[in-house]
Protein backbone atom coordinates (compact mmCIF):
# COMPACT_ATOMS: atom_id res chain seq x y z
CA UNK A 1 0.00 0.00 0.00
CA UNK A 2 1.27 3.35 -0.71
CA UNK A 3 2.55 5.56 2.02
CA UNK A 4 0.95 8.69 3.66
CA UNK A 5 4.14 10.40 1.83
CA UNK A 6 3.52 8.81 -1.03
CA UNK A 7 0.06 9.72 -1.14
CA UNK A 8 0.25 13.73 -0.29
CA UNK A 9 3.46 13.93 -2.82
CA UNK A 10 0.44 12.35 -5.37
CA UNK A 11 -2.01 14.63 -4.91
CA UNK A 12 0.45 17.86 -4.75
CA UNK A 13 1.22 16.41 -7.95
CA UNK A 14 -1.93 16.21 -9.42
CA UNK A 15 -2.99 19.80 -8.23
CA UNK A 16 0.33 21.04 -9.80
CA UNK A 17 -0.84 19.24 -13.09
CA UNK A 18 -4.37 20.99 -12.57
CA UNK A 19 -2.89 24.14 -12.05
CA UNK A 20 -0.05 23.96 -15.10
CA UNK A 21 -3.32 22.98 -17.66
CA UNK A 22 -5.61 26.09 -16.58
CA UNK A 23 -2.47 28.36 -16.96
CA UNK A 24 -2.16 27.10 -20.04
CA UNK A 25 -5.33 27.80 -21.14
CA UNK A 26 -5.52 30.80 -19.40
CA UNK A 27 -2.31 31.95 -21.18
CA UNK A 28 -3.98 30.56 -24.75
CA UNK A 29 -6.97 32.74 -24.63
CA UNK A 30 -7.40 35.68 -26.35
CA UNK A 31 -9.51 37.83 -23.98
CA UNK A 32 -10.17 40.93 -26.03
CA UNK A 33 -11.38 41.54 -29.44
CA UNK A 34 -8.80 42.27 -32.24
CA UNK A 35 -7.75 42.24 -35.70
CA UNK A 36 -4.72 40.43 -36.57
CA UNK A 37 -3.18 41.69 -39.99
CA UNK A 38 -0.80 38.73 -41.33
CA UNK A 39 2.46 39.95 -42.19
CA UNK A 40 2.83 41.18 -45.97
CA UNK A 41 -1.04 42.77 -45.57
CA UNK A 42 -1.29 46.70 -45.78
CA UNK A 43 -1.48 47.68 -42.12
CA UNK A 44 -4.10 50.33 -41.15
CA UNK A 45 -2.09 52.92 -42.29
CA UNK A 46 -1.42 50.93 -45.63
CA UNK A 47 2.15 49.82 -44.64
CA UNK A 48 2.76 46.41 -45.41
CA UNK A 49 5.05 44.79 -42.81
CA UNK A 50 7.13 41.70 -42.98
CA UNK A 51 5.75 40.87 -39.03
CA UNK A 52 1.73 40.24 -38.31
CA UNK A 53 0.40 42.77 -36.24
CA UNK A 54 -2.69 43.23 -33.62
CA UNK A 55 -4.48 45.27 -32.74
CA UNK A 56 -7.73 46.01 -29.86
CA UNK A 57 -10.73 46.89 -31.37
CA UNK A 58 -14.12 48.21 -30.70
CA UNK A 59 -17.38 48.82 -32.03
CA UNK A 60 -17.45 45.87 -34.80
CA UNK A 61 -20.04 45.82 -37.25
CA UNK A 62 -20.29 44.36 -41.06
CA UNK A 63 -19.84 46.94 -43.98
CA UNK A 64 -22.87 47.47 -45.75
CA UNK A 65 -23.01 45.94 -49.39
CA UNK A 66 -19.73 43.67 -48.67
CA UNK A 67 -19.73 40.63 -47.18
CA UNK A 68 -16.79 39.60 -45.50
CA UNK A 69 -15.68 42.90 -44.28
CA UNK A 70 -16.59 44.15 -40.89
CA UNK A 71 -16.37 48.21 -39.30
CA UNK A 72 -13.99 48.48 -36.77
CA UNK A 73 -12.40 51.17 -34.15
CA UNK A 74 -8.92 50.18 -33.28
CA UNK A 75 -7.03 51.18 -30.66
CA UNK A 76 -3.47 52.51 -30.29
CA UNK A 77 -3.73 53.20 -34.26
CA UNK A 78 -2.70 55.29 -36.65
CA UNK A 79 -6.49 55.58 -37.78
CA UNK A 80 -9.43 55.91 -36.43
CA UNK A 81 -11.64 53.58 -37.84
CA UNK A 82 -10.98 50.61 -40.26
CA UNK A 83 -12.84 48.17 -42.77
CA UNK A 84 -10.91 44.88 -42.59
CA UNK A 85 -11.71 41.39 -44.13
CA UNK A 86 -13.94 39.33 -41.82
CA UNK A 87 -11.07 36.45 -41.41
CA UNK A 88 -8.81 39.40 -39.96
CA UNK A 89 -11.46 39.45 -36.71
CA UNK A 90 -10.62 37.80 -33.82
CA UNK A 91 -13.29 38.01 -30.83
CA UNK A 92 -12.09 37.49 -27.28
CA UNK A 93 -13.39 34.44 -25.59
CA UNK A 94 -16.28 36.33 -23.83
CA UNK A 95 -17.63 37.97 -27.53
CA UNK A 96 -17.23 34.28 -28.75
CA UNK A 97 -19.23 32.46 -26.52
CA UNK A 98 -22.23 35.25 -26.61
CA UNK A 99 -21.85 35.56 -30.66
CA UNK A 100 -22.82 31.25 -30.42
CA UNK A 101 -25.63 29.66 -31.80
CA UNK A 102 -27.75 28.38 -28.76
CA UNK A 103 -29.72 25.68 -30.91
CA UNK A 104 -26.44 23.92 -32.01
CA UNK A 105 -25.05 24.38 -28.45
CA UNK A 106 -28.03 22.34 -26.96
CA UNK A 107 -27.85 20.15 -29.92
CA UNK A 108 -24.55 18.82 -29.09
CA UNK A 109 -25.83 17.79 -25.45
CA UNK A 110 -27.84 14.81 -27.30
CA UNK A 111 -25.10 12.56 -29.22
CA UNK A 112 -24.01 11.74 -25.15
CA UNK A 113 -27.10 10.47 -24.36
CA UNK A 114 -26.14 7.21 -26.37
CA UNK A 115 -22.97 7.13 -25.46
CA UNK A 116 -22.82 5.70 -22.07
CA UNK A 117 -25.51 2.81 -23.08
CA UNK A 118 -22.95 1.94 -25.50
CA UNK A 119 -20.60 1.79 -23.82
CA UNK A 120 -21.63 -0.29 -20.97
CA UNK A 121 -22.59 -2.82 -23.83
CA UNK A 122 -19.20 -2.63 -24.79
CA UNK A 123 -18.12 -3.53 -21.33
CA UNK A 124 -20.85 -5.90 -21.01
CA UNK A 125 -19.91 -7.89 -24.04
CA UNK A 126 -16.60 -8.55 -22.81
CA UNK A 127 -17.38 -9.65 -19.56
CA UNK A 128 -20.00 -11.70 -20.74
CA UNK A 129 -17.62 -13.31 -22.85
CA UNK A 130 -14.98 -14.35 -20.02
CA UNK A 131 -18.05 -15.76 -18.27
CA UNK A 132 -18.83 -12.77 -15.88
CA UNK A 133 -22.45 -12.58 -15.46
CA UNK A 134 -23.72 -8.95 -14.84
CA UNK A 135 -26.88 -7.16 -15.52
CA UNK A 136 -26.44 -4.51 -18.26
CA UNK A 137 -28.22 -2.37 -15.82
CA UNK A 138 -25.86 -2.75 -13.39
CA UNK A 139 -23.03 -2.25 -15.31
CA UNK A 140 -24.28 1.21 -16.96
CA UNK A 141 -24.59 2.72 -13.81
CA UNK A 142 -21.20 1.96 -13.43
CA UNK A 143 -20.10 3.17 -16.38
CA UNK A 144 -21.84 6.72 -15.43
CA UNK A 145 -20.20 6.26 -12.04
CA UNK A 146 -16.77 5.52 -13.54
CA UNK A 147 -17.62 8.49 -15.61
CA UNK A 148 -18.12 11.01 -12.94
CA UNK A 149 -14.92 10.15 -11.30
CA UNK A 150 -13.49 11.27 -14.64
CA UNK A 151 -13.77 14.48 -13.29
CA UNK A 152 -12.26 13.70 -10.30
CA UNK A 153 -9.01 12.22 -11.45
CA UNK A 154 -5.98 13.47 -13.97
CA UNK A 155 -6.38 12.47 -17.33
CA UNK A 156 -9.18 9.98 -18.14
CA UNK A 157 -8.57 6.79 -15.92
CA UNK A 158 -9.63 7.85 -13.09
CA UNK A 159 -13.04 6.08 -13.95
CA UNK A 160 -11.51 2.77 -15.08
CA UNK A 161 -9.47 2.33 -11.53
CA UNK A 162 -13.12 3.29 -10.26
CA UNK A 163 -15.03 0.33 -12.17
CA UNK A 164 -12.25 -2.16 -11.89
CA UNK A 165 -12.31 -1.96 -7.94
CA UNK A 166 -15.88 -2.83 -8.32
CA UNK A 167 -16.06 -5.05 -10.68
CA UNK A 168 -13.59 -6.86 -8.65
CA UNK A 169 -15.13 -6.24 -5.30
CA UNK A 170 -16.70 -9.63 -4.10
CA UNK A 171 -15.60 -11.50 -7.32
CA UNK A 172 -14.51 -15.38 -7.39
CA UNK A 173 -11.97 -14.17 -10.73
CA UNK A 174 -10.48 -10.94 -9.79
CA UNK A 175 -7.72 -10.97 -12.10
CA UNK A 176 -10.89 -11.80 -14.82
CA UNK A 177 -12.73 -8.97 -13.80
CA UNK A 178 -10.09 -6.32 -13.64
CA UNK A 179 -8.95 -7.82 -17.62
CA UNK A 180 -12.35 -6.69 -18.30
CA UNK A 181 -11.74 -2.97 -17.75
CA UNK A 182 -8.80 -2.67 -19.21
CA UNK A 183 -10.04 -4.83 -22.38
CA UNK A 184 -12.98 -2.06 -22.35
CA UNK A 185 -10.20 0.40 -22.76
CA UNK A 186 -8.30 -1.29 -25.74
CA UNK A 187 -11.42 -1.53 -27.20
CA UNK A 188 -11.97 2.26 -26.96
CA UNK A 189 -8.63 3.45 -28.15
CA UNK A 190 -9.13 1.49 -31.23
CA UNK A 191 -12.24 2.52 -31.89
CA UNK A 192 -10.38 5.84 -32.06
CA UNK A 193 -7.77 4.81 -34.38
CA UNK A 194 -10.56 3.45 -36.99
CA UNK A 195 -12.18 6.67 -36.49
CA UNK A 196 -8.88 8.75 -37.29
CA UNK A 197 -8.26 6.17 -40.11
CA UNK A 198 -11.74 6.37 -42.06
CA UNK A 199 -12.78 10.31 -41.38
CA UNK A 200 -8.52 10.86 -42.34
CA UNK A 201 -9.11 9.49 -45.80
CA UNK A 202 -11.96 10.41 -46.65
CA UNK A 203 -10.90 13.86 -46.05
CA UNK A 204 -8.68 16.12 -49.09
CA UNK A 205 -5.35 14.43 -49.67
CA UNK A 206 -2.59 16.27 -48.11
CA UNK A 207 -5.15 17.73 -45.79
CA UNK A 208 -3.96 17.46 -41.56
CA UNK A 209 -6.92 14.91 -41.69
CA UNK A 210 -5.46 12.84 -44.73
CA UNK A 211 -2.09 12.64 -42.72
CA UNK A 212 -3.69 11.60 -39.52
CA UNK A 213 -5.46 8.71 -41.24
CA UNK A 214 -2.82 7.47 -42.82
CA UNK A 215 -0.50 7.48 -39.56
CA UNK A 216 -3.80 5.74 -37.83
CA UNK A 217 -3.90 3.15 -40.46
CA UNK A 218 0.14 2.74 -39.52
CA UNK A 219 -0.99 2.48 -35.63
CA UNK A 220 -3.92 -0.58 -36.73
CA UNK A 221 -1.79 -2.33 -39.00
CA UNK A 222 1.05 -2.41 -36.09
CA UNK A 223 -1.64 -3.56 -33.42
CA UNK A 224 -3.12 -6.12 -35.92
CA UNK A 225 0.54 -7.35 -36.03
CA UNK A 226 1.66 -8.02 -32.95
CA UNK A 227 -1.90 -9.00 -31.70
CA UNK A 228 -1.68 -11.39 -34.17
CA UNK A 229 1.76 -12.63 -32.75
CA UNK A 230 0.86 -12.30 -29.58
CA UNK A 231 -2.06 -15.17 -29.88
CA UNK A 232 -0.28 -17.12 -31.74
CA UNK A 233 0.40 -20.66 -30.02
CA UNK A 234 3.47 -21.12 -32.09
CA UNK A 235 4.91 -17.54 -30.85
CA UNK A 236 3.58 -18.19 -27.10
CA UNK A 237 5.63 -21.96 -27.13
CA UNK A 238 8.86 -19.78 -28.61
CA UNK A 239 8.30 -17.28 -25.95
CA UNK A 240 8.66 -20.14 -23.58
CA UNK A 241 5.14 -18.60 -21.31
CA UNK A 242 4.61 -22.17 -20.56
CA UNK A 243 8.11 -22.37 -19.06
CA UNK A 244 7.37 -18.97 -17.24
CA UNK A 245 4.12 -20.60 -16.18
CA UNK A 246 5.69 -23.48 -14.64
CA UNK A 247 8.55 -21.15 -13.08
CA UNK A 248 6.05 -18.69 -11.71
CA UNK A 249 3.48 -20.65 -10.79
CA UNK A 250 -0.22 -19.61 -10.87
CA UNK A 251 1.04 -15.76 -9.70
CA UNK A 252 -0.15 -12.48 -10.62
CA UNK A 253 1.52 -11.92 -13.49
CA UNK A 254 0.81 -15.39 -14.97
CA UNK A 255 -2.87 -15.11 -14.58
CA UNK A 256 -2.86 -12.26 -15.73
CA UNK A 257 -1.44 -13.11 -19.06
CA UNK A 258 -3.61 -15.82 -19.27
CA UNK A 259 -6.76 -13.63 -18.62
CA UNK A 260 -5.42 -11.23 -21.45
CA UNK A 261 -4.97 -13.94 -24.08
CA UNK A 262 -7.88 -15.50 -23.17
CA UNK A 263 -9.55 -12.93 -25.43
CA UNK A 264 -8.03 -14.15 -28.28
CA UNK A 265 -10.33 -17.25 -28.53
CA UNK A 266 -13.14 -14.41 -28.15
CA UNK A 267 -12.82 -12.98 -31.54
CA UNK A 268 -15.85 -11.81 -32.33
CA UNK A 269 -16.90 -10.31 -28.90
CA UNK A 270 -13.67 -7.77 -29.27
CA UNK A 271 -14.33 -7.31 -32.47
CA UNK A 272 -17.79 -6.36 -32.26
CA UNK A 273 -16.91 -4.23 -28.74
CA UNK A 274 -14.49 -2.56 -30.91
CA UNK A 275 -16.94 -1.70 -33.80
CA UNK A 276 -19.43 -0.61 -30.54
CA UNK A 277 -16.38 1.99 -29.77
CA UNK A 278 -16.45 3.19 -33.72
CA UNK A 279 -19.73 4.44 -32.79
CA UNK A 280 -19.29 5.49 -29.45
CA UNK A 281 -16.30 7.80 -30.53
CA UNK A 282 -18.25 8.87 -33.42
CA UNK A 283 -20.92 10.76 -31.19
CA UNK A 284 -18.01 12.31 -29.20
CA UNK A 285 -16.70 13.83 -32.11
CA UNK A 286 -19.98 14.93 -33.50
CA UNK A 287 -20.86 16.41 -30.15
CA UNK A 288 -17.34 18.88 -30.36
CA UNK A 289 -18.18 19.42 -33.89
CA UNK A 290 -21.51 20.65 -32.85
CA UNK A 291 -20.02 23.13 -30.26
CA UNK A 292 -17.21 24.30 -32.76
CA UNK A 293 -19.79 25.11 -35.23
CA UNK A 294 -21.72 26.99 -33.07
CA UNK A 295 -18.67 28.82 -32.00
CA UNK A 296 -18.18 29.39 -35.94
CA UNK A 297 -15.67 27.10 -36.97
CA UNK A 298 -15.56 26.67 -40.59
CA UNK A 299 -13.53 23.59 -41.02
CA UNK A 300 -15.26 20.35 -42.83
CA UNK A 301 -16.74 18.40 -40.37
CA UNK A 302 -14.64 15.40 -41.42
CA UNK A 303 -11.59 17.35 -40.47
CA UNK A 304 -12.59 17.20 -36.89
CA UNK A 305 -13.60 14.24 -36.81
CA UNK A 306 -10.03 13.19 -37.66
CA UNK A 307 -8.90 15.61 -35.12
CA UNK A 308 -10.86 14.72 -32.77
CA UNK A 309 -9.38 11.26 -31.80
CA UNK A 310 -6.04 12.67 -31.19
CA UNK A 311 -6.90 14.93 -28.89
CA UNK A 312 -9.02 12.38 -26.98
CA UNK A 313 -5.84 9.83 -27.17
CA UNK A 314 -3.84 12.83 -25.67
CA UNK A 315 -6.67 13.12 -22.84
CA UNK A 316 -5.94 9.74 -21.75
CA UNK A 317 -2.70 10.26 -21.18
CA UNK A 318 -2.93 10.86 -17.17
CA UNK A 319 -0.78 14.33 -17.36
CA UNK A 320 -3.35 16.84 -16.33
CA UNK A 321 -7.17 16.76 -15.45
CA UNK A 322 -9.48 16.23 -18.49
CA UNK A 323 -5.97 16.57 -20.59
CA UNK A 324 -6.72 20.65 -19.74
CA UNK A 325 -3.85 22.41 -21.67
CA UNK A 326 -2.54 19.28 -23.44
CA UNK A 327 -5.69 19.43 -25.91
CA UNK A 328 -5.81 22.82 -26.62
CA UNK A 329 -2.08 23.45 -27.20
CA UNK A 330 -2.43 20.17 -29.96
CA UNK A 331 -5.67 21.15 -30.93
CA UNK A 332 -4.86 24.72 -31.53
CA UNK A 333 -1.89 23.10 -33.78
CA UNK A 334 -4.00 20.98 -35.59
CA UNK A 335 -6.70 22.92 -36.23
CA UNK A 336 -6.24 27.31 -35.94
CA UNK A 337 -5.90 27.71 -39.20
CA UNK A 338 -6.65 31.84 -40.60
CA UNK A 339 -10.06 31.46 -42.13
CA UNK A 340 -11.28 27.91 -40.53
CA UNK A 341 -10.53 28.40 -37.21
CA UNK A 342 -9.08 30.70 -34.40
CA UNK A 343 -7.49 29.52 -31.14
CA UNK A 344 -10.36 30.89 -29.04
CA UNK A 345 -12.66 28.91 -31.11
CA UNK A 346 -10.37 25.67 -30.84
CA UNK A 347 -10.24 26.44 -26.90
CA UNK A 348 -14.24 27.75 -26.55
CA UNK A 349 -15.00 23.97 -28.71
CA UNK A 350 -12.66 21.95 -26.22
CA UNK A 351 -14.34 23.61 -22.76
CA UNK A 352 -18.12 23.46 -24.76
CA UNK A 353 -17.59 19.38 -24.81
CA UNK A 354 -16.07 19.10 -21.38
CA UNK A 355 -19.14 21.01 -20.22
CA UNK A 356 -21.39 18.58 -22.32
CA UNK A 357 -19.64 15.35 -20.86
CA UNK A 358 -19.49 17.01 -17.11
CA UNK A 359 -23.52 17.49 -17.55
CA UNK A 360 -24.05 14.01 -18.31
CA UNK A 361 -21.44 12.29 -15.92
CA UNK A 362 -23.76 13.79 -13.02
CA UNK A 363 -25.91 11.15 -13.52
CA UNK A 364 -23.08 9.21 -11.69
CA UNK A 365 -23.35 11.39 -8.69
CA UNK A 366 -26.77 10.57 -8.48
CA UNK A 367 -26.21 7.23 -8.96
CA UNK A 368 -23.04 7.22 -6.55
CA UNK A 369 -25.65 8.22 -4.09
CA UNK A 370 -27.84 4.97 -4.38
CA UNK A 371 -24.48 3.00 -2.61
CA UNK A 372 -24.33 -0.80 -3.37
CA UNK A 373 -22.82 -0.22 -6.74
CA UNK A 374 -20.23 -3.36 -6.89
CA UNK A 375 -20.52 -5.52 -10.02
CA UNK A 376 -19.72 -8.85 -8.38
CA UNK A 377 -20.83 -12.28 -11.17
CA UNK A 378 -24.06 -13.36 -9.93
CA UNK A 379 -25.97 -16.72 -11.09
CA UNK A 380 -29.61 -17.60 -10.70
CA UNK A 381 -31.28 -20.76 -9.68
CA UNK A 382 -34.71 -21.74 -9.66
CA UNK A 383 -35.43 -17.70 -10.47
CA UNK A 384 -33.26 -17.09 -7.74
CA UNK A 385 -30.79 -14.48 -7.99
CA UNK A 386 -27.45 -16.28 -5.43
CA UNK A 387 -24.30 -14.81 -5.22
CA UNK A 388 -20.87 -16.51 -5.67
CA UNK A 389 -19.74 -18.03 -2.88
CA UNK A 390 -16.88 -16.04 -1.21
CA UNK A 391 -18.79 -13.22 -2.23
Amino acid sequence: MPSPMSRTLLRILRLLLIIAGVAIVLWAINWQDTIRIPAGEPGLAGIISENPREYVVTSVEPVPDEPGRISCLPLSSPVSVAEVPLEWYRPGIFTLFGQASLSLLLLGLIPLAGVYPLQATRWWILMRCRGLTVSWWKTLRLVFVGAFFNFCLPGTEGGDVVKAWYVAKRSDDRVTAVMSVVFDRITGLLGLLVLAAVAGVLATSGSVAFTIGIWAWVAIATVGIFAWLYFSVGLRSWLGLDRLKRLFGEGLIVRTEEATHAYGAHKVSVAGATMVSVIVQILLATAATLAGVSLGITHDPGVILAVMPILFLAAAVPMSWQGLGVMEGLGILLLAIPGLATPNQVIGMLLIYRGYELTWSLLGALMLLRGDIHLHPERHEGGVEVVNPGS
